[in-house]
Formats: C-alpha cells, structure tokens, sequence
C-alpha cells in the first residue's frame, strides 16, 4: 500500500509536512511549522512555556496527531495522541533552510535522521546559533533531554547524576545528500535535484515502484540558477504525481535578479553623496551578493550587519556548495553595533552582546566600521542588513533627510505582518528617509507553474504551498490533468 498523507502546506502557504508511505517504512518530505498559525495563537512576548508546548502545538494542529514520532521528553503521556495512527519513520527529508518547510524537526525523536544538504545544514545551524530558533524547535541537530535536565536538579548521587548526564545530550543523525545520487537508508528510492529558490533548495524524486512521484519543494524560473529547475523538470517528466508548490498560482508579475540589480543601481546613483541602507532576507545569498556587487559598482563600500557577517562564515567553514562567497575585508566592512553602557558602547565583554558577536568582532576585528564613522562620510557606504528590527541601528548612523532606504524582501502577507511593517515605515519617516521595494519573488509566478506543469506533464497534480489550491483546478482543467486538492490530515491511497 502506498499512500501519501498531508500534514500541512495545504490550503496555506508554509509548514509543509508530507508524509509518503510503503509497505517498507515511510519518510517525511520537509517538517516545516506554519508560521501564521503559531501567530494566531501565541500570547505575549514570551516563549511558550516548555511543559506544554508540545501538548499545544498538537492541540493547535500546529503538529499532526501521529504516534511514534515524537521527543518522550516533553510528551510522556500517550492520551494527548489516543487513537492516533502510528507511523514506522525512516527519516526526514528537508528541502531547504526556511522555517515553514524544517522548523519542528526538533519536535521528533532522536532516533529520526534527518537528510538535507551540506548548504541547508550550514544555513540551520547559522541560523540556531544565531538565535532564530530556541528551547525545543532549536534542537535540529543536537537533542537535549529536557526532562533529564530537571532530573539532574534533584539528584545528588554523583554515580547517577554522571549516567543522566551522559543521557542528556544526543547528537541527531544527519544524512548529506548530493544532487541526483540516491539517498542512503530510505525505505524506497529518493533522488534529490536541487532547484532554483532564494535559498539553496532541493526538490525530491520518488520511486516507489508501483507510483513515481516528484515533490518541487519551493522553487523558482527567474533567478540566476534557473538552470537547475530546468534540470529537475527534464528528470521529473511522466511521473504519475507531481506534488507543486504554487504560493504565486494568482500572479502573474514577474521581477528577475538582474532587473533587482539594474533597479538598485538607478535608485543608488539618484543617491550619489546620500546615506543609504537595503533590508534582505535573511537567507538569501544571491540577494547579498547583488547588493555588495552594486555597491562596489558606485563606488560605495558594503557594509554587513554581523548576522550576515555569521551567515557568509558559517557557509565557507562548512565547505557549502555555494559559488563566490564574499569575504570581510576584500569584499566588504562590518557594522560594530554600540551595544555596551561602557567604552564608548563597543566593550566586547559586555553581556548585550551575544556570544556569536563577539566572535565576529574578534576575529575580523580590522574589517568593522562604527556608526559614527559611517555617519561622518554617508555617502560611500551601503548598509546592507536583515530583520526589521534592525532599522533602529540607522538611528546611531543619523541618516542625512532624504537618504534611501531600500526594502528588498517579500511584502507582508497577513495581518501581524503588516503592523509590523508599519511599525518599520513610522521609524523610516522619523528618520525622514526615502524609501522604496525593489524585490524578485524566490517563488514561480502563474505561469511559469504552469509551464514547468506542462513540461513534466504528470498525470496527477497535486498543489500545496498555496492559498488557492483550486485555482489549479480552473487553469488546468482543460488540459487533460487529474488535479487533488489534498486535505489536511487525510491520506491519499495510489495504490
């Protein structure tokens, strides 16, 4: 019997969880959390208390109620997942580094190895030790027994206490796939081609012999690696079921990374002798080299903020397989933040900078530049930093009026986002600087989905990543495509 069960990504865009199935063991393809849905529900400021937030994110449908899957130590009471099917997992695939497609992997036992490439595992790690993911979803690649951890509280006998502590922390197993070579240990043959995204993507090739499937994870035509989407549809043509994903199924506009280069070097020049500072995702490489590569055309020098900084070193430690990855120095300065009450705001010992700063300033301590330099000569640099929190550092630089602020990353796409945005336009203003989006899509538009549908041609197609699966439906009726618009939590018999 081969099935595939759908756990999320359906009917929304993000928290892809996808279950396919054998008679020989089954595998997830992504584990990601949904975003939006998390923010519908969280209160306050603070993190979901760790007693419970397993036991909440099942409650939430923010995990899918499934037996054998999950950490004992945050759910040691099986009536939260009574009746609940139980599921024999081999392991999960991640198709790239976002949250919505990997961020509650460190929900899973540890016993699950998870299979992705030495790029997304570097861009994981960077962003764990950087602090985008905490308590429990931080735990992708190191799992640390939180009930063991209480327990080492109360124990005074040091016999026992060494055997619980050598308990506590487990090392996940990690699978480094390569492109179009079978991966290791699955309980049926799984190809991984990688895709054309704003991160390094991968998407996924299945065999099951009886059905042949292809899973595009997000993917794109218009970037600068378009080839490798091209690639991934010549070796999915014919499969029976093509699983797409189609967050643009409803748009038609079409923005390209070299129109984004030419928009910023027009917007830059019209800034000649202005300060000026690009918003980008924080992921998104190609992006960063765009914007370091414009710069040094105008004569401005690229200034990362020290996350980005982290970012670029994390990928050239790990041997990531990532083509020119700029260098401090050579390439670009780093802004030191004034984070500290003493010495001028630049004491490194101080506890308001983060361990991972500091190792940042340390090492590359000859290639960083102060606000208050950056402020005496605005014209020559270009602040290229990620996270909207991040605006209110340009209060240290005192933008002259009419300096450019350019947002290169994707529009707020829910309510939370939008008065978050707000939030970011008021202090843009206060600082009465200009402010203009220049943004290419990591995802395909309508048509190109289309196209890269008719050039497969599969005889399925089954949409997810979207808030219009139906919208397949209407486009393609007419071309002799069976279309599924999957339900959630349901599975899907082939054979």
């Amino acid at each position: 019997m081969i099935s595939i069960g759908f756990y999320g990504g359906v009917g929304e865009i993000g928290g892809n969880k996808i279950l396919i199935s054998s008679k020989d063991g089954s595998i997830f393809l992504d584990f990601g959390l949904n975003m939006k849905r998390k923010r519908e529900y969280s209160l306050g400021y603070g993190h979901e208390r760790i007693s419970r937030i397993l036991r909440n994110y099942l409650l939430l449908e923010i995990l899918p109620r499934i037996r054998g899957v999950y950490r004992r130590d945050l759910l040691r009471e099986d009536h939260y997942l009574r009746g609940a099917e139980e599921i024999d997992l081999h392991a999960c695939l991640i198709s790239h580094a976002h949250l919505d497609h990997y961020g509650l992997v460190g929900f899973l036992k540890p016993e699950v190895p998870i299979a992705l490439s030495t790029t997304t595992s570097s861009l994981i790690k960077h962003s764990v030790e950087t602090g985008h993911l905490t308590g429990p979803e931080g735990d992708i690649f190191t799992y640390r027994d939180r009930f063991l951890q209480e327990q080492l509280r109360v124990i005074n006998d040091v016999k026992k206490k060494k055997e619980l502590k050598d308990r506590l922390v487990i090392k996940r197993s990690q699978k480094i796939f390569s492109a179009g070579k079978p991966i290791s240990d699955m309980p049926f043959h799984v190809e991984p081609y990688p895709v054309d995204h704003s991160v390094p993507a991968f998407g996924f090739l299945l065999d099951l012999g009886e059905a042949q499937i292809a899973y595009t994870g997000d993917l794109r035509l218009h970037g600068i690696v378009r080839h490798y989407t091209e690639e991934f549809i010549e070796n999915a043509r014919g499969v029976d079921y093509l699983i797409i994903e189609g967050t643009r199924i409803t748009d038609s506009t079409q923005m390209t990374e070299s129109k984004v280069r030419e928009y910023a070097f027009r917007e830059l020049k019209d800034k000649e002798g202005k300060f000026a500072a690009v918003m980008i995702s924080s992921l998104d490489v190609d992006r960063l080299r765009t914007m370091i590569n414009v710069a040094k055309e105008l004569n401005r020098t690229p200034v990362l903020s020290p996350k980005l900084a982290h970012l670029l070193k994390t990928l050239k430690e790990s041997g990531a397989h990532i083509r020119s990855i700029p260098e401090p120095g050579k390439d670009f300065l780093i802004y030191h933040e004034k984070r500290s009450l003493t010495s001028g705001g630049y004491m490194l010992d101080s506890q308001s900078y983060y361990s991972w700063q500091k190792q940042i300033y340390r090492e590359y301590g000859n290639h960083t530049i102060k606000p208050e330099e950056i402020s005496r000569d605005q014209g020559n640099y270009l602040l290229i930093f990620a996270g909207l929190t991040y605006v209110t550092e340009l209060v240290d630089i005192n933008p002259e009026p009419g300096s450019l602020l350019i947002e290169s990353t994707s529009e707020p796409y829910d309510e939370e986002q939008e008065i978050e945005w707000e939030k970011v336009e008021r202090w843009i203003s206060l600082l009465r600087m200009d402010h203009i989006q220049i943004h290419a899509s990591g995802h395909a538009n309508r048509e190109d989905l289309i196209q890269i549908i008719n050039k497969i041609k599969p005889k399925t197609v089954i949409p997810i990543h979207t808030d219009n699966p139906r919208e397949f439906k209407k486009l393609l009726q007419s071309e002799g495509y069976q279309v599924i618009t999957p339900e959630e939590g349901n599975l899907l018999h082939l054979r």
